[in-house]
C-alpha cells in the first residue's frame, strides 16, 4: 500500500524549549473541556502534555509562566491557502486536470505573508495549487513557521485539490460544465482503478497517480473549490455520493448553503469563504453564506480567506463576520478556525486543540480571537517561541 509521506515534527525538537509551563486567566481548548477559567497548559519537547485548571494542576504552579488576563487559544487553522509558496507557481494548467503537480517544489519558508499570518495566531494551513484548472494537484498541511520546507510539512500530501466551475472555464478556448464534470470523474475513475490495481500487484508504478491510494483509503481528502448550488450539488454527488472520496467543500458561497441538510447528512465538511453575505432574489433578503450552512445540524463549519484574497492574518475576522451576519455565536467561530478546519483536514490529532499529545501551537491574545479588537501578543510553534510583540514591532 501506498501511504502518504508523513512528516513527523522530530525536526523542531532541537529548536522548542524542553518544558514550559503556562498559565493563563482564559484556556480555550476547543476541545471537550472548552473554556477553562485560570487554566494552565504544559509543554514538553514540543508537544502538550497537560490541560486543565490550575486548582488540578498537581505540580509546582509557582513556577509557571502567569500570562496574566489574557486568551490562550491553539494555533489558528487556515484551510484554503496559497501564501507558503510562490504565488506564480500556482497554475500550471497544462491540462485540464493535473493531478501529478504537487505544492512541495514551491514553497518559500518566512516569506512576508507566512510572517503575516504567524503574527495574526495562523500557526496551520493547507497550501494548495490555484484553481485555473479543474485538477491543480495535491497541496500538503504546513506550520506557518519554519526555516525549511522539512521544518514546515506536516502531511505531504494534504488534500487533492479540485476546482469547478468558474476559474477553470478560462481553460484554453474555453469550456463549460458539462465537459469539466466529465474529465474530473473521468481522471478520478482512473487514478482511483490504478491505485487498486496497483495495491493488488495488477499494475506498474505511475507517478501521475501516485497519491490516490491515500484517497481511495479517505487517508486524504479531496478540498473542492466550489460554490453556487448546482456546482456544489455536483461535487456532493460525484465525488462524495459516487466515487466515495472524503471531500469538503471548500468556498460554499453565494447560493450553496440550500444544500445544508444534504452535507450534513453525507458527514461533508464545509469550509465557507471568503464571501460571507449573498443577496437571496427567491427571498429578498442578504443572507449570511455560514448562517445559511449553520442551519444543519451536525455540519462541520469552518472558514477559510483563499490567501492572499484576502490577508491570512485576517481569518478570524472571517468567523466574526460569520457570526455578524447570523451563524453562531463566538464559541462556535471560534471552533470554526480551529478544531473544524483541523477535523476536515484529517489533521485534528496533530493541531487544531489544545490537548495532550498534539503539537506545542499556541497563541496568546488579548482576548477573544474573534473579537476584532484583540489583538497576538505572542504565538509559539511546536513549543518554539516564534513571535512576540515585546520582543520585536506588530508586523500589521
Amino acid at each position: 500500500m501506498m501511504l502518504p509521506l508523513l512528516l513527523a515534527s522530530s525536526l523542531w525538537a532541537q529548536h522548542a524549549a524542553d518544558s514550559m509551563v503556562l498559565r493563563a486567566a482564559k484556556v480555550f481548548t476547543a476541545d471537550e473541556a472548552g473554556m477553562i477559567n485560570q487554566g494552565v497548559v504544559v509543554v514538553e519537547e514540543g508537544k502538550i502534555t497537560w490541560v486543565g485548571p490550575a486548582a488540578d494542576y498537581q505540580g509546582d504552579l509557582s513556577a509557571a509562566e502567569n500570562l496574566g488576563d489574557v486568551w490562550l487559544v491553539p494555533g489558528l487553522v487556515e484551510p484554503h491557502s496559497h501564501i507558503p509558496g510562490s504565488l506564480r507557481d500556482l497554475n500550471d494548467t497544462v491540462f485540464l486536470t493535473n493531478p501529478e503537480l504537487h505544492t512541495y517544489e514551491v514553497l518559500e519558508p518566512q516569506n512576508p505573508f507566512l510572517q503575516d499570518a504567524v503574527a495574526g495566531g495562523v500557526t496551520s494551513a493547507l497550501f494548495i495549487p490555484g484553481s485555473g484548472s479543474n485538477m491543480g494537484g495535491f497541496g500538503m498541511l504546513v506550520k506557518t513557521s519554519g526555516k525549511t520546507p522539512d521544518e514546515m510539512v506536516v502531511r505531504n500530501p494534504g488534500s487533492l485539490k479540485v476546482a469547478q466551475s468558474g476559474n477553470p472555464e478560462r481553460y484554453s478556448w474555453g469550456v463549460r460544465r458539462a465537459m469539466m464534470n466529465w474529465n474530473t470523474r473521468d481522471t478520478l475513475k482512473k487514478g482511483l482503478q490504478w491505485a487498486e490495481d496497483f495495491a493488488n500487484g495488477d499494475a506498474e508504478f505511475n507517478p501521475r497517480f501516485q497519491y490516490f491510494d491515500a484517497l481511495r483509503n479517505g487517508e486524504v481528502p479531496v478540498s473542492v473549490h466550489t460554490q453556487i448550488y448546482q456546482v456544489v450539488l455536483e461535487t456532493i454527488s460525484m465525488q462524495v455520493q459516487e466515487l466515495g472520496l472524503r471531500s469538503f467543500i471548500d468556498h460554499g458561497t453565494f447560493d450553496a448553503y440550500k444544500l445544508a441538510p444534504i452535507a450534513a447528512d453525507l458527514g461533508v465538511p464545509v469550509m465557507n469563504g471568503p464571501r460571507q453575505l449573498w443577496f437571496d432574489r427567491s427571498t429578498s433578503r442578504i443572507m449570511g453564506c455560514a448562517a445559511g450552512w449553520d442551519t444543519a445540524e451536525g455540519l462541520l463549519l469552518g472558514y477559510n480567506t483563499d490567501a492572499p484574497v484576502l490577508p491570512q492574518e485576517q481569518l478570524p475576522y472571517q468567523a466574526a463576520m460569520g457570526v455578524r451576519l447570523g451563524a453562531g455565536d463566538g464559541a462556535s467561530a471560534l471552533r470554526g478556525i480551529t478544531i473544524n478546519p483541523a477535523k476536515a483536514l484529517l489533521m485534528d490529532d496533530i493541531a487544531g486543540r489544545l490537548a495532550p499529545g498534539l503539537d506545542a501551537d499556541l497563541v496568546v491574545w488579548t482576548g477573544n480571537p474573534v473579537d476584532p479588537r484583540s489583538s497576538v501578543l505572542r504565538v509559539w510553534v511546536r513549543g518554539e517561541k516564534v513571535y512576540d510583540v515585546e520582543e520585536e514591532r506588530r508586523r500589521f
